[in-house]
């Protein structure tokens, strides 16, 4: 799959992302973990590198999945991350950031 430049960083990105909400359980039902990995691994060989995912989803819990599914992977993936609006301080996204 052709990757696109993320503005004017060297972070080149598919142009389908891969979005993980639903890995974190919180607020769906019927979500299964190994079922969830197996689909972020079929997009990974679809030829989707880039997976969203944010603190809020699960409380942790969809970036957890996301590293079973892809750690062995790592250096080929892009993982886009995003903080609560009231994070967005220097050291709340730190600490954000350390969580994930």
């Amino acid at each position: 799959m052709e990757k696109r430049q993320l503005g004017t960083s060297e972070i080149y990105i598919t142009p389908i992302i891969m979005g993980t909400w639903q890995a974190g359980k919180s607020m769906w039902v019927g979500i299964e973990d190994a079922e969830t990995v197996k689909a972020m691994r079929s997009a990974f060989e679809a030829g989707i590198t880039t997976f969203d995912t944010a603190e809020v989803y699960g409380n942790g819990h969809s970036e957890q999945i996301v590293s079973q599914a892809l750690s062995d992977v790592r250096s080929q993936v892009i993982y886009a991350s995003k903080v609560f609006a009231n994070h967005l301080k220097y050291d709340a996204v730190i600490e954000a950031c350390d969580r994930s």
